[in-house]
């Protein structure tokens, strides 16, 4: 009979793990012929969740795909289980290329969205403090017919109101 494995012996496997991984990482990321294909593939709805925790965490960990695949980031970010990963791997994207695509894909989203697709937007926009924006989602929020999404808007505006509300109007 074997004697199972101490403590320690057991996180030194997980540390090994761990550094296995960020080498498969780094060489995905310099070695890669076309990693947006790739990653794109892993973030698709057929896709497994493997494939699509590991695309997540991978575009949170480097930048240099996310705003390649922000559609697809945007996405995920409704997902009750992949909105957190989502919305950091967002948040990775430099600012000043950011907020010109994400503008667009939001805001074209309200038209069809629920209460619950609000509030996960909300929720990224106020993660990457993306307030002019958080503050457009609020004001369309404030006039659906839908109380729930009103109740959104309510919500955001007390909270992070004072961040756009007091800018000046150009």
């Amino acid at each position: 009979m074997s004697t199972p494995p101490s403590d320690h012996d057991l996180w030194q496997a997980f540390v090994e793990a761990k550094r296995e991984m960020h080498r498969r990482q780094a060489e995905f990321y310099q070695h890669a012929q076309d990693r947006p294909a790739v990653l794109k593939a892993a973030l698709a709805g057929g896709a497994g969740a493997w494939d699509q925790g590991a695309a997540l965490d991978f575009l949170a960990a480097l930048s240099a795909d996310g705003s390649e695949l922000l559609p697809e980031l945007v996405g995920w970010t409704t997902s009750h289980r992949w909105a957190l990963s989502a919305r950091q791997a967002i948040d990775r994207i430099p600012r000043d290329r950011l907020l010109p695509l994400l503008e667009p894909l939001i805001l074209d989203r309200l038209d069809s969205a629920d209460d619950d697709e609000y509030r996960r937007f909300a929720e990224l926009l106020a993660h990457i403090e993306a307030w002019d924006l958080l503050g457009q989602l609020a004001a369309r929020a404030f006039t659906s017919d839908n109380p729930d999404t009103r109740e959104v808007a309510e919500d955001f505006t007390e909270t992070y109101g004072p961040l756009w509300l007091s800018k000046p109007n150009p």
